[in-house]
């Protein structure tokens, strides 16, 4: 178990990891599938979760024994806490608001892109595995340099500056036209934005549990990851949608322009007015 004083690091490797691995995925199981053929890929990928079980049962970790109590709370009363404590707190709240529009746009985003770059603009298959595999290398520098901006500028300093270049990152892709230069552009774009968004993942995450209690963290994890994750599929299908009516060109552009409503919400939050508090408080939690 990590100490808070060790939160950020944990958080910036554990979330580089898990980004990188679930994006090399898809080019991975394409390679599989090409060399030994759809069945032996999808028993490669049941072994490995058999691995990841495996890692799990040898992990050895001492951990405190939950306080007996009278009576445990139900699970709508645990969810109705959990809610109320994430709305109602002045930090993590619109930093959830936040969270949850940037997946909307995201969502939105990603239903497009790889249908629009090979049926647009003419990708070949491999242009556009290599551009979407040189981007993952981003997922490892932002493993080495989130801890250390954090250390440096503090994390609501980071957490603004993600929020402000999170827009700038993931419009090329529906501006650039076809050929090489377009597909530089996107590439460059696309590392940006996953180191932007590791980056901000893995200090979010270390701020919301260095401010909130030990008790209330599992209910912080999940409501928060329902808040966001929720907005994933609305913003999937509202694209597709859309891109029925203008075409998706114009979808992704509206898309990357809705980015912008989130350093909106960011630029209004006590992130900004209230930084100082919140550092001294992050410092408090990490000390103690």
């Amino acid at each position: 178990m990590l100490g808070p004083e060790r939160l950020m690091e944990g958080n910036a490797k554990l979330t580089s990891t898990v980004t990188v691995a679930g994006m090399a995925g898809q080019p991975v199981g394409g390679v599989l599938i090409s060399l030994f053929g759809p069945a032996k890929a999808v028993f490669a990928d049941a072994l490995s979760y058999l691995v990841g079980a495996l890692a799990l049962a040898l992990i050895r970790s001492p951990e405190a024994r939950p306080e007996r109590k009278e009576r445990a709370p139900r699970l709508r009363e645990q969810i109705a806490e959990g809610l109320r404590y994430v709305v109602r707190h002045r930090v993590i709240g619109p930093l959830v608001l936040y969270m949850a529009t940037v997946s909307f746009c995201i969502a939105g985003l990603s239903a497009l892109e790889v249908n629009y770059v090979v049926r647009e603009l003419g990708w070949s298959g491999l242009a556009t595995g290599l551009v979407f595999g040189v981007s993952m290398a981003g997922g490892l520098a932002a493993g080495a340099i989130a801890g250390p901006l954090t250390d440096r500028y503090g994390m609501p300093r980071v957490l603004l500056g993600a929020a402000f270049a999170y827009p700038l990152c993931s419009g090329s892709i529906g501006l650039v036209g076809p050929g090489l230069a377009g597909q530089l552009v996107v590439g460059v774009s696309w590392t940006l934005m996953i180191i932007v968004t590791l980056v901000f993942q893995s200090t979010q995450r270390s701020l919301r549990q260095l401010l909130t209690p030990k008790e209330m963290q599992g209910r912080l994890a999940a409501t928060s990851r329902w808040l966001t994750w929720a907005a994933t599929p609305v913003g999937a299908v509202l694209a597709g949608a859309l891109a029925g009516g203008i075409g998706m060109r114009g979808t992704l552009v509206v898309f990357s322009a809705g980015m912008l409503a989130g350093p909106v919400v960011m630029w209004f939050s006590p992130l900004r007015t209230s930084r100082r508090e919140i550092e001294r408080d992050v410092r408090t939690a990490t000390a103690g």
